[in-house]
């Protein structure tokens, strides 16, 4: 099991205090997520005792949009319609690529909408040992290669969403024209 925070603010795991709306909670989770409620904070604590992945949504800006960090949740706490929570990166693996974790979806139980989502998942899946050993302890420096790398995947994925975006259009007009003859 682990938890998968996503945020579409690409600053929002920079510094803390880290929190998420409580209308986001379990959204995408899988079955084992039933035992954790936000009304019996035992349960939270619970949840402070698996891996955790806080990852932005693709197509988020900032320089660190890219990045996932690994690590366990401390002190969460409601607070209103928040959860705020503590974040200790796991010593070892703390940051990892987010288009290897992306190339993994399918096997981590990530659905293609979530990953641009705001939204806190209870994942009934493991991490696997051959994702968490891609992770550094330090934050990978920015490079020239690395920005000209992170761009050329930001563009196919501006140009995939254009492309269904021009699908859903042609369909649309299409549908109207028809609507149109048959008036």
């Amino acid at each position: 099991m682990f938890n998968l925070i996503v945020s579409g603010n690409g600053e929002w795991w920079e510094t803390p205090p880290l929190s998420t709306g409580v209308d986001r909670f379990k959204e995408y989770s899988d079955a084992g997520a039933a035992a954790f409620d936000l009304a019996q904070p035992e349960t939270l604590r619970q949840l402070e005792g698996i891996p955790t992945l806080l990852m932005y949504e693709v197509g988020a800006g900032g320089p660190h949009a890219r990045v996932v960090r690994h690590g366990q949740l401390r002190n969460i706490v409601r607070r209103g319609r928040d959860i705020n929570f503590e974040f200790e990166p796991d010593p070892d693996h703390a940051y990892l690529d987010r288009g290897l974790v992306l190339a993994m979806a399918d096997q981590l139980g990530i659905g293609q909408f979530e990953q641009h989502r705001t939204h806190w998942a209870i994942k009934d899946g493991v991490l696997p040992l051959a994702l968490l050993e891609t992770g550094t302890a330090e934050r990978v420096q920015r490079t020239v290669r690395i920005v000209a790398a992170e761009y050329v995947a930001a563009r196919r994925e501006l140009d995939a969403g254009m492309r269904q975006a021009r699908r859903f259009i042609e369909r649309f007009a299409k549908q109207l024209l028809d609507l149109s003859l048959l008036q």
